[in-house]
């Protein structure tokens, strides 16, 4: 019996997409820790026979059936390695210089992309899709693509790279209270203090308040700028959309409400692990102890640190019972002899080999969810945006360790990778969170998949959507019936007061004698 409901379910399976949607993605943002996720969706629905374009700055190097480029690579180049630590310092390490910062970045791409000839197309071109995957839910700032789920009269889904950000609710209506819901820049994990609430509610008012400014009002200009003056409101067309999908999951980020419509599909970007190169791969099978693999992402460059960061990383390192795999960018003077470097290293396939005993990074989301799913402990030097959070969440469960990187020292260095390597609590308590962040019903990229084709199935999936879409703040937040509440209040408690005030006067009211009139 059992077979044959598997049977009946495989084939309904197959006739849903026995007729390929027509999907479009665009995302011409340049940062690959961002574009990685969108990828694997994109790819995972032209696996499903889908016929999907994507707007990118990272051209597939190889053919891949249903899929098809427009690539605007020429007009924004990939940024791998190429952000040194003085402008990380500068610019991202303050919430709010990231914020304008980047912003300003993500607007221009849309100014400029929207432009292109290949895009301009697109645009004129008679293709229909049922789909359009816009990206719009990034600290980026892209809501001007929406404009592409307009012109073609199709439903809008969206992917963070993130986890959750404070302005992806309010297009879903979804709840996300301050008092017990962290940002993503919110120093705090668990139940939060009062000091921490405080900070928290700042961050969340600050957000939407520099989200309307940074994106929603320069996209608007933009949208009728490229898209023709008849174009909606920016935010008619935000709120009307089908699904957002979030790279996060609560057996990490915690648990909190979500709607229908906004799904969590973290860690879709992390695929089955290849075989290593073989000197890596040899460097760490000799090794007698275990590895740590050390490295800050594709983007910040680990060569430009200070010399007296770098002298002293090298000096912690030379003193370690075990070995380090360094993601390195140029060449190095004293390497210690227990360190292996190279510009590039295969991040998902060297922390899937069991002698990795644990992951030092500044806490990118991609990597700290490829350690998660790989049970390794991990020690963060955070510099920016959500890297602090993404580690605290791994500190609150016991699994990795935080660092400052303005007070850093040698022995603080030293002390925390020994810490890791005496103490096994960590790899034990790495191993219950990989457990739970697996566990799934489906896993991400079957969730993508499905909820992508619910939506197509079922022409935007309206029927998702809550009645707090698009609701003012006023109403949300019921200040409305909380104002008419206080002043039925008010009115019955003066007139009670009034009752009493006339009953007094009638009760005990003085009568105050005439005077006598004098007799002349």
């Amino acid at each position: 019996m059992n077979c044959v409901r598997l049977l009946l379910v495989a084939l309904v399976g197959a006739l849903s997409v026995a007729d390929g949607a027509n999907i479009l993605g665009v995302f011409p943002i340049n940062g690959r820790s961002h574009w990685v996720v969108y990828e694997s969706v994109m790819k995972a629905l032209a696996a499903r026979g889908h016929n999907v374009t994507v707007i990118t700055s990272f051209p597939q190097k190889t053919p891949v059936a249903n899929y098809t480029d427009i690539d605007v690579s020429a007009t924004f180049p990939p940024a791998m390695n190429t952000v040194g630590i003085d402008l990380v310092l500068k610019y991202l390490a303050s919430v709010f210089a990231n914020q304008w910062f980047i912003a300003d970045h993500q607007m221009t791409i849309c100014r400029k992309h929207q432009k292109l000839p290949q895009v301009q197309a697109l645009l004129h071109s008679d293709i229909k899709f049922d789909a359009v995957s816009a990206v719009f839910t990034e600290i980026f700032g892209a809501d001007c693509d929406v404009g592409f789920a307009y012109h073609f009269k199709a439903p809008l889904l969206s992917i963070m790279s993130s986890s959750h950000l404070p302005w992806s609710y309010d297009r879903v209506g979804g709840p996300d209270n301050p008092s017990y819901i962290p940002t993503i820049v919110t120093r705090a994990a668990g139940k939060m203090n009062f000091k921490e609430r405080m900070i928290n509610t700042f961050y969340y008012i600050y957000f939407k308040l520099a989200w309307k400014y940074h994106s929603e009002w320069p996209a608007n200009e933009l949208l009728k700028e490229n898209f023709g003056p008849d174009v909606p409101h920016i935010n008619e067309i935000i709120y009307n959309t089908s699904m957002v999908f979030v790279n996060g999951h609560f057996s990490l980020d915690g648990p909190r409400p979500l709607v229908p419509n906004m799904v969590e599909i973290g860690g879709i970007h992390v695929k089955p692990p290849r075989p290593l190169p073989k000197d890596i791969l040899k460097f760490i099978d000799d090794s007698p102890n275990g590895v740590m693999f050390f490295t800050f992402g594709s983007l910040i460059r680990i060569s430009t640190l200070p010399p007296s960061v770098l002298q002293m990383f090298k000096e912690v390192f030379a003193k370690l019972p075990i070995r380090v795999l360094w993601k390195y960018e140029a060449e190095m003077k004293d390497k210690p002899d227990n360190v292996y470097i190279s510009n590039w290293m295969p991040q998902r396939d060297i922390l899937s080999h069991p002698k990795v005993r644990m992951f030092m990074t500044h806490g990118g989301l991609l990597g700290v969810l490829e350690a998660v799913h790989s049970s390794v402990p991990i020690i963060g030097i955070p510099f920016f945006f959500d890297q602090p959070r993404n580690i605290l969440k791994l500190v609150e469960q016991g699994s990795g360790i935080i660092l400052d990187y303005e007070t850093l020292t040698k022995d603080i260095l030293y002390d925390a990778i020994m810490e890791i390597v005496n103490n096994d609590s960590y790899a034990i308590n790495a191993k219950k969170l990989s457990k739970r962040f697996k566990d799934r019903p489906l896993n991400a990229t079957e969730t993508a998949v499905y909820w992508t084709e619910y939506v197509i199935r079922h022409k935007g999936a309206k029927h998702l959507r809550t009645a707090a879409v698009g609701m003012p703040w006023w109403k949300y937040y019921l200040v409305d019936v909380f104002g008419f509440i206080a002043l039925i209040i008010f009115s019955v408690l003066y007139l009670i007061y009034f009752v009493l005030k006339t009953i007094y006067k009638k009760l005990f009211k003085k009568t105050v004698p005439k005077k006598k009139e004098k007799k002349n």
